[in-house]
């Protein structure tokens, strides 16, 4: 890493950190805060008892109080819990109390009705974890200040979680008048969507658009209010929608679509799971299968009938989609560019959510920048590129198989290192060894017979020592203090302890830009060094393990799922027009730009 502005990154990454460990702070209850009550929540405290309402299976609700014995008084907690409909419903307890609070509150509770009496602590604990997993299931709103209690019991096993105790049938016992859309739904989920040999009736598409509207209308219901504000932060760093009409709705079928809950699953599954017993099989498959959405950059080819018939410059698929709504105002010609959301639906696709259209003005300049900005999509977003396109990932692992054996045949090495120009000189001669090569490159992909003009960030060129390494799935890439990282593994002795290599060990361990190959590399070279010193740094800064899979997963998840880091492009004609391409953007650029940096 350069040496210039590193401790200041390394700083700036662990106040980031600490921002991100305060604001899940800040989202837990308050209670959580008070360091008192956490001390006293824990199952290392003396169990006293747990009593349960004596008619609790009869009345189908069951009143739950925990007691354990913490050093500063009795603490306890109270989960009430409807194993007819809801799961847990509330919950709430206190610390530092004593018997006689406990013993009126006994007294308390068998003049409303609900006589306590002593019970196992295995039903205790399946009634209690069986409602917060079955208030999950059924998308109801747990009650916020159950985390704060739930320390009180064991975690749960996965065979100590029983659902069969609540609903009837493995479904909410009651319809309450929160749930009579039931009724309304069942029209529009039951039947079997009706298509013909050319696709989707006007009449199916509608309904496709009701079904839509009522997941819109399950999202937006309250109990999902604290899911959106999270992933409202995620999505745009703060808990504030959306400025636009059109930003509300794109991120609202994001939200749908494709956000993680905190109980697992999208909005769309727990729509199925709530509503599944009225659902035709194929509406079933329908409403899971929007969770596969396919955002992209769009050329018209042809209206067809109802449908469009389209092609995603961005993963170069084409595809015949259909609008839910018919879109009477709007029309479609050849050449037009779109860039939005669709969603499988049986053999074809839908739109999905917001859709922006710029028209072709017929000219081959826009229709080249258009096809340069699709394809600096495909750098900057490789899982877009190859979704839904198993040929043109396949074909992008081939050539970066290919440019790494021409490297190691350039080198013989897959590295290399140097000064910063010393680098630059080097890579220019690999790429005119790929054109003069004559099993070495395809020409016309090398721009003819001459390599490309290229250069390297003024910070690597400035830098004296750099590694440039090539990957069978990466490809080249560039690594400042490579060598003294290297060196750090090759001898522990001469280095640890130094101030300058814990920034240079710790940066490339830290860094979201620096992939696993330079740990992975130093420690197939260097094993028992390797050991050592993740170790010494393990103890220092408290990391989990040195094991390097396990080192990998903490720092470097994602890197568990690689993409090829060269993105073929298959259509010659669309990649011969980028090249052609106006260096000036015109506004409809612009706006593309604008959406995928989203």
């Amino acid at each position: 890493m350069a040496k210039k502005g590193k401790k200041e990154k390394r700083e700036r990454k662990r106040k980031e950190a600490l921002k991100l460990k305060k604001s899940k702070k800040r989202a837990l209850p308050k209670l959580l805060k008070n360091e008192a009550l956490l001390d006293a929540l824990s199952t290392r405290h003396p169990l006293l008892a747990c009593l349960i309402n004596r008619q609790w299976q009869e009345r189908k609700m069951a009143s739950v109080f925990v007691i354990r014995d913490a050093p500063d008084g009795l603490v306890f907690a109270n989960f009430l819990v409807d194993l007819a409909q809801r799961g847990l419903r509330d919950v709430w307890g206190s610390f530092g109390a004593s018997r006689s609070e406990i013993d009126m509150i006994k007294a308390e509770a068998a003049r409303a009705g609900f006589d306590l009496t002593p019970c196992e602590q295995d039903l205790a604990e399946k009634i209690v974890h069986g409602g917060i997993a079955w208030t999950k299931k059924w998308g109801y709103k747990l009650p916020r200040e159950y985390r704060v209690w739930i320390r009180l019991l064991e975690t749960p096993r996965p065979s100590g979680i029983d659902l069969g105790l609540f609903g009837a049938g493995g479904k909410p016992l009651f319809i309450t008048a929160e749930r009579n859309e039931d009724e309304s739904y069942e029209e529009i989920l039951s039947h079997e969507l009706q298509m013909t040999d050319e696709g989707f009736t006007k009449e199916t598409l509608i309904r496709m658009g009701d079904i839509k509207q009522a997941l819109v209308h399950f999202a937006e219901n309250k109990e999902f209010d604290d899911e959106i504000e999270s992933a409202l932060e995620e999505r745009f760093g703060e808990p504030k929608p959306p400025d636009s009409e059109e930003g509300w709705i794109t991120f609202l079928d994001w939200f749908i679509l494709e956000y993680e809950l905190e109980g697992g699953g999208t909005i769309a599954r727990r729509f199925v799971e709530r509503y599944g017993e009225l659902m035709s099989e194929d509406v079933h498959e329908l409403v899971l299968g929007w969770e596969n959405v396919i955002e992209g950059l769009y050329e018209v080819k042809a209206p067809s009938g109802y449908a469009v018939e389209m092609k995603n410059l961005v993963n170069e698929r084409k595809y015949r989609v259909f609008p839910t709504a018919l879109f009477q105002d709007r029309k479609f010609h050849p050449g037009d560019f779109l860039f939005g959301r669709i969603v499988p639906a049986k053999d074809f696709h839908l739109f999905s959510g917001s859709l922006a259209t710029f028209s072709s003005d017929g000219s081959e300049s826009l229709r080249a920048r258009a096809y340069k900005e699709a394809l600096e999509i495909q750098m900057r977003n490789p899982r877009l590129a190859f979704q839904d396109n198993p040929e043109k990932l396949q074909k992008s692992r081939e050539s970066v198989r290919k440019y790494y054996e021409d490297f190691v045949g350039c080198f013989d090495a897959d590295e290399t290192r140097g000064t910063g120009r010393d680098i630059l000189e080097q890579y220019r001669s690999f790429l005119k060894y790929l054109v003069r090569e004559p099993a070495g490159r395809d020409k016309e992909g090398m721009g003819g017979a001459y390599p490309p003009e290229v250069e390297l960030p003024e910070e690597v060129l400035e830098a004296d020592d750099v590694g440039m390494l090539c990957d069978p799935v990466e490809g080249i890439f560039f690594l400042i203090d490579y060598g003294r990282f290297v060196d750090v593994f090759r001898s522990p002795e001469e280095h640890l302890g130094k101030e300058e290599t814990e920034d240079v060990v710790m940066g490339y361990l830290e860094s979201d830009s620096v992939s696993d190959v330079p740990m992975r590399r130093v420690a197939e070279r260097f094993p028992e060094n390797f050991k050592r010193v993740i170790e010494y740094y393990r103890d220092r800064e408290g990391f989990v393990s040195s094991d390097i899979e396990d080192l990998m997963w903490e720092f470097k998840p994602g890197t568990f799922d690689k993409l090829p880091g060269i993105v073929t492009v298959l259509d010659a004609d669309m990649a011969r027009l980028a090249k052609t391409a106006e260096q000036e953007s015109s506004s409809s650029i612009s706006r593309i730009r604008k959406w995928f940096k989203r």
